[in-house]
């Protein structure tokens, strides 16, 4: 009895089954007075044969979404397809009281009719025009841009005649289509939150009535709207944000990889405790991080300002070796060419070529001015195995000869041969055609090659035995091209050995260990191919927001309450490091390891409900839904509109 009397008895977050505004109502209920959970769907067939609608998750991965009024998620969990496992037997619906209210209402159509016409036109001295055919005065908002009197901008029954307004009655108004000639969303305008759903396909269109009706002043506020108007839809009911409001994800709200591999946790407990480095930390998390325009992400400033401190003249160290002299079991290149080609490069005078050619005559062993093997590139560009000296030997001959004669350009044919298009002026960007052949010409007479001058100022020069290219600083574009050059070479690789040789060509370029692969410390290298073929490395940083387009938070206030400008950078009780807290256990690393960007592992634990919880609740802060929550995503105007008619 005291259930009954209780006139919270159907609140949303309380009775298992309240829906006022349904046709229909449970057959179940009905028939026995224990109606089930999910209830009838809008057009009267039953709705309850699962007991709920499973819904992926952000690993692809459906889970039960049962409501907790009707138990909370089962143990058994949802069918791989996706289909809930508690399924029962559908029920017949019947109609509910509002449905019978409809069919009664018919009866009553004359006296209103009769009514409309008998309230029309009244006018006093006191009251201007209360009538039944004006509904009341549009929003200052809408009523700038349509003229008094002019109803068919929104409604298309106006003026159409008897008929139209007696099949009004009758049908259900939208004008949704009126309203997004002005009103855009990027996403659909009549699906909930304005974007698709793939795993609640039971998901019904919205109207932009749904949620705001006009009519209702010059200053009425149609935009807001109450929790309880939210809560119509979501199947998980709640009173409030404090009190029963779901918690908030594992990892939340870090859920994406990021595509600089900034370890927090490394720098705070090494690097920016060392006291060698003291003088370069940063002073407050806002030293490197910066609100975006529209305050909901924290974006990072550029390499310059935050990085080039301490890694500013690292990658110059990060050299490429083009091309390596290897070590060469025998000589077959003719010494007169070379001569012919470079001229006299011996520091032997006539006499002592004589002799060495009287030398060769008698088939004395041949001693390689190199003991090295062939640099990874060049194996890869001749097609040899880089540590095979029967193997590399002749082409590897054959091809200096051809550096003697042509300088710079059968290096180009070589590699331009390895792509679809030609992208050797990017690859040798700033290569001299004459130093290639100088050093060609040493290598040809087997002699080391000596750089007339250190080469101070990066780029290309040759070395000894070895063509090499030093970096020029941060963001260098040779080496860039050539990790690109890489990546592309190897996609298309088969299971032979061309295909060992570019997949080695590849994985050393990616090696954070060696070479210009030092830019793969920083930048993270990922894929979305299962097979991990389709590699690209992201170059550029992005600014993370929260994976919810719909959740609106400012980072604004927040910093200014928590003086994040003051607190310093160890300090965890203020700014920042008050919601974002290290977490000393994370192995931030691995998540880069396979290039999957699902695998992550953030720097800092994850944000729980309880911190928000600590000023947003009852009796202090805000905490209605739309605090937090937007309905639509980018809502914007359509200032080009030629007409308001079809």
């Amino acid at each position: 009895m005291t259930d009954v009397l209780d006139p919270d008895r159907f609140r949303f977050d309380r009775s298992p089954y309240e829906r006022p505004n349904f046709k229909y109502r449970c057959g179940r209920g009905a028939a026995w007075g224990k109606p089930c959970v999910r209830g009838p769907n809008a057009d009267g067939s039953c709705g309850g044969a699962a007991t709920c609608n499973p819904v992926k998750n952000q690993n692809d991965r459906f889970e039960c979404r049962r409501p907790a009024i009707a138990g909370g998620p089962c143990t058994d969990g949802p069918l791989p397809d996706g289909t809930c496992a508690l399924c029962q037997p559908p029920c017949t619906p019947r109609r509910s009281l509002r449905g019978i209210r409809g069919r009664l209402g018919l009866l009553a159509l004359g006296l209103v009719l009769a009514l409309v016409l008998g309230l029309s036109g009244i006018s006093n001295g006191r009251i201007g025009g209360i009538s039944s055919w004006n509904p009341g005065p549009l929003t200052t908002g809408h009523a700038r841009f349509i003229a008094a009197g002019d109803c068919t901008v929104c409604h298309a029954q106006h003026n159409t005649g008897p008929t139209n307004w007696i099949a009004a009655v009758f049908n259900e108004s939208d004008i949704t289509g009126k309203c997004t000639k002005c009103h855009t969303f990027a996403g659909l305008d009549r699906q909930a939150h304005n974007r698709l759903n793939p795993g609640r396909p039971n998901i019904g269109e919205t109207t932009c009535q749904m949620c705001h009706t006009e009519h209702k002043g010059k200053f009425a506020n149609i935009v807001e709207i109450s929790d309880v108007q939210c809560a119509t839809c979501h199947e998980t009911k709640f009173s409030s944000f404090s009190s029963n409001h779901p918690a908030f994800g594992k990892s939340f709200p870090y859920f994406s990889r990021t595509a600089i591999k900034f370890d927090h946790g490394s720098h705070f407990a090494k690097h920016f405790a060392d006291a060698r480095f003291a003088e370069r930390a940063p002073e407050t998390c806002l030293t490197c991080h910066s609100q975006s325009p529209n305050q909901r992400a924290m974006v990072r400033s550029g390499f310059e300002k935050t990085c080039e401190a301490c890694h500013g003249g690292q990658m110059a160290r990060r050299e490429l070796v083009l091309l390596r002299l290897p070590e060469f079991e025998e000589n077959n290149i003719d010494r007169d060419s070379v001569i012919d080609a470079c001229g006299p490069i011996f520091d032997e005078d006539e006499e002592d070529v004589a002799e060495d050619e009287e030398e060769d005559e008698d088939d004395e062993e041949f001693e390689s001015v190199s003991m090295e093997e062939s640099s990874i590139i060049g194996a890869f560009l001749l097609g040899v195995v880089a540590d095979d000296p029967d193997e590399y030997t002749k082409p590897m001959q054959e091809f200096i000869l051809a550096m003697v004669e042509g300088g710079l350009e059968p290096v180009a044919e070589m590699i331009d041969e390895h792509s679809d298009q030609p992208i050797s002026s990017k690859l040798l960007a700033g290569l001299n055609p004459e130093s290639v052949k100088r050093v060609a010409c040493a290598w040809a007479a087997n002699l080391e090659y000596e750089l007339p001058a250190d080469a101070t100022m990066g780029g290309w020069y040759g070395d000894y035995l070895e063509l090499r290219y030093r970096p020029q600083g941060h963001g260098d574009a040779v080496a860039r091209s050539w990790i690109e050059f890489s990546i592309a070479a190897a996609q298309d690789a088969e299971d032979d050995d061309a295909g060992e040789r570019v997949t080695a060509l590849r994985d050393s370029m990616l090696n954070p260990k060696e070479g210009v692969g030092g830019c793969i410390k920083c930048h993270a290298v990922s894929t979305y191919d299962e097979d991990k073929d389709d590699l690209a490395v992201e170059w550029r940083a992005r600014d993370v927001e929260h994976s919810s387009q719909n959740l609106n938070f400012s980072h604004g206030i927040h910093l200014r309450l928590l003086d994040a400008t003051a607190a310093e950078l160890d300090d965890s009780q203020k700014g920042c490091r008050w919601c974002h807290v290290l977490d000393p256990e994370a192995n931030f690393a691995s998540g880069y390891t396979d290039f999957d960007t699902h695998s992550y592992t953030s720097n800092f634990k994850a944000i729980a409900k309880e911190t928000c919880a600590d000023c947003h609740s009852e009796g202090n802060v805000r905490e209605d839904c739309q605090l937090c929550h937007d309905y639509h995503r980018e809502p914007s105007f359509n200032i080009r509109i030629s007409s308001h008619s079809d």
